[in-house]
């Protein structure tokens, strides 16, 4: 049985890959947010949304969305292709509660102390909100539910290969 089969047979298997990977990366995330290491002296870009998936811009990744861009609303977006850039979509936007954002932006600012960090491992499960691109203000669901996987893992066609995007 191959991956993908067991992944389809074990639902509660691919909510927690799902959620392991995003707190490893949200852990990678604000390690370097806090000085914790780097790719360089440049700042880490990631991609935003202020048009519901429609485009797409680069930003500083320690942003904590939603936040204000220009007078609208930012989400973080992630960005996919299935044919090797020339085709590039927006799979998922992603938002934190205002408690989730609060606690993150007071622990990347040295406040809140120790506590702050015993909080991210919930913060991640209860406060990160996902939702697909282009249906407006509906979709939200937190990141730990089920269907989150639906979202947040598009399909590419039979023989293509689904490769992630980042900003260079």
């Amino acid at each position: 049985m191959g991956i993908r089969e067991t992944l389809n047979k074990n639902p509660g298997i691919t909510t927690g890959v799902t959620a392991g990977v995003i707190l490893l990366a949200l852990v990678i995330i604000i390690w370097q947010a806090g000085g914790g290491g780097g790719l360089g002296s440049g700042t880490v870009q990631g991609y935003y949304t202020v048009d519901d998936g429609a485009t797409f811009f680069e930003e500083d990744i320690r942003k904590v969305p939603p936040f204000d861009h220009n007078g609208q609303t930012a989400y973080r977006a992630y960005v996919y292709t299935c044919d090797d850039g020339a085709t590039k979509k927006v799979s998922h936007l992603e938002r934190y509660s205002p408690e989730a954002k609060k606690a993150i932006e007071q622990m990347q600012s040295g406040e809140g102390g120790e506590q702050a960090y015993l909080m991210m491992e919930e913060l991640t499960m209860t406060g990160l909100e996902v939702k697909p691109p282009g249906t407006g203000d509906k979709g939200w669901i937190r990141q730990a539910d089920p269907r989150s996987a639906k979202i947040v893992l598009p399909q590419c066609p039979e023989g293509a290969t689904l490769r992630w995007l980042h900003p260079n």
